[in-house]
């Protein structure tokens, strides 16, 4: 049986409801692990991806060499797949190749559904602390200009409360080192991650730590040699 196009999504917590047979999404108990796209990823051993812990992926993490085997709870992308690439068509067959057959639960954004997903979110000021739906039944996360903090998010309405962070570098190299035919794809938005961390970017992490540590959580960045300062940089850690 053939799925819905995603211009024609209805979300899988809506139709649950007409249908007990549809997936639900995750709930978390244990430490969430979400997984940027940068090159700190291959710098951390084979047992740091087979932890004791959820592990959300986001954008470009099915084509990043190091988590080629990791087993997905979550996927989660805040912008097109045509925005991944450099190149339109790269991003399409990443879209089509990867993303779609992937049976992890997929969470797009709200403001482009053309990302084939699960569910769709809103961004809304401010952390959100539980999950509400509007009137389409959409829960909403924090407004960002990252998809990690999306992701942590998303993550905490589904009960995660230890969140780490890994590929959250903003330093060189700039990517994680992908397998082919990805490896020889130039990706999208190489260059900002050349330069310093934009103010805003820290502001929006900060504003997100204070929150959940206002709320009894946690949030810890693994990343190797980060530039980001907004978040509490840990060792690796193993459950």
């Amino acid at each position: 049986m053939s799925r819905p196009h995603p211009a024609q999504h209805v979300s899988a917590v809506r139709r649950l409801r007409r249908n007990p047979s549809v997936k639900l999404p995750p709930t978390f108990t244990t430490p969430v692990i979400v997984v940027g796209n940068g090159g700190s990823c291959d710098e951390m051993p084979p047992e740091f991806w087979q932890q004791d812990v959820a592990y959300i992926g986001t954008n470009r993490c099915l084509a990043v060499a190091a988590c080629r085997n990791v087993e997905w709870s979550a996927l989660v992308m805040r912008d097109s797949y045509r925005k991944m690439f450099t190149v339109d068509d790269h991003g399409w067959q990443y879209h089509g190749q990867l993303w779609k057959p992937a049976t992890a639960w997929k969470v797009g954004s709200a403001h482009d559904r053309g990302v084939w997903c699960d569910e769709y979110v809103r961004q809304v000021d401010g952390w959100q602390f539980e999950r509400a739906e509007d009137h389409n039944r959409e829960a909403a996360v924090i407004r960002n200009s990252s998809v990690v903090l999306m992701a942590a998010n998303w993550a905490w309405i589904q009960g995660a409360r230890d969140i780490r962070l890994i590929g959250v570098d903003y330093r060189l190299p700039h990517h994680a080192k992908m397998f082919a035919p990805w490896s020889t794809k130039p990706q999208g938005d190489v260059q900002q991650y050349a330069r310093p961390v934009p103010p805003g970017i820290e502001k929006q992490f900060k504003r997100a730590r204070m929150a959940i540590e206002s709320a009894g959580g946690s949030i810890t960045n693994l990343s190797p040699g980060t530039s980001l300062q907004a978040v509490p940089t840990g060792k690796e850690i193993h459950t």
